[in-house]
């Protein structure tokens, strides 16, 4: 029985014994709702991704995924390929959140929060799965990622006449460098103690204040950068005329030959 990609959260749940040739049942996808009349969603409408696998596993970053640390804080995007256990799932005000280890450089990493969005989940130990399955699963979802990365370059390219090009991505950068000023300032109140301290702590509780603001300026301008974009979507030949993505394209089949059996 071949595994299912499970639209609601973009991933496959598959059994990992020894060479994975041998996929438990896969997990269900949710039952739909009755029937309704189509109507346009509101614009303020959150989707919420829940995840459908087991408490356990392990899996492959698909494409740029965002991570964080245990408290919620942003930490970039891990890249497609990136090899994950897990060992619970949380819930989170947006999606789903795997409690994952990712191995990094060789090394094990974490906890992390990892969202569910776009990963490949199995079930089982990966200690189980034979090195050179792993390596070829890796191989494939590394080739996703930068292909993914290359289409999001492209695209941007395309975009880069946005009125709002310019001032969306410095307000994000500016919103980004204070996350790194408030947990620089929050690491030195910590070395701080007396009078020194409770300066240092009035500081970061005005901080904040400003970090709100400039939250508030970067969504904006995503906004405003997202509806231009909506409205100017690229062109369809963009991609297929690129060469370094009909590379990636004709490397990733190649990848996928040796996989095949083991991905939808």
């Amino acid at each position: 029985m071949r595994p299912i990609l499970l639209p609601v959260c973009l991933l496959s749940v598959l059994s990992a014994s020894a060479e994975i040739k041998n996929p438990l049942r896969p997990v269900p996808k949710p039952a739909p709702d009755a029937p309704k009349a189509k109507a346009e969603p509101a614009p303020d409408t959150v989707t919420h991704v829940t995840f459908q696998g087991p408490k356990k596993g392990w899996g492959f970053v698909q494409t740029p995924s965002p991570y964080y640390s245990p408290q919620g804080k942003n930490l970039g995007p891990l890249p497609g390929g990136t090899l994950f256990t897990y060992n619970d799932v949380k819930s989170s005000s947006k999606n789903a959140m795997l409690v994952a280890m990712v191995r990094a450089d060789g090394t094990w990493r974490g906890p992390f929060l990892l969202d569910c969005t776009d990963i490949m989940a199995f079930e089982g130990d990966v200690s189980s799965v034979s090195p050179q399955t792993v390596q070829n699963l890796s191989a494939y979802f590394s080739l996703k990622g930068k292909i993914a990365e290359r289409e999001a370059a492209l695209t941007e390219a395309t975009h880069a006449a946005n009125p709002h090009f310019v001032s969306a991505r410095q307000a994000q950068k500016t919103y980004q460098e204070s996350i790194s000023k408030a947990a620089a300032m929050e690491a030195k109140a910590n070395t701080l103690s007396g009078a020194f301290k409770s300066r240092a702590l009035e500081d970061m509780r005005a901080f904040k204040y400003e970090q709100v603001r400039l939250k508030t300026k970067a969504d904006q301008e995503a906004a405003a950068y997202k509806a231009w974009k909506d409205a100017h979507p690229v062109k369809p030949g963009a991609f297929a005329s690129d060469p370094q993505l009909a590379a990636l394209n004709q490397a990733l089949q190649a990848a996928r030959a040796k996989v095949a059996n083991l991905i939808p």
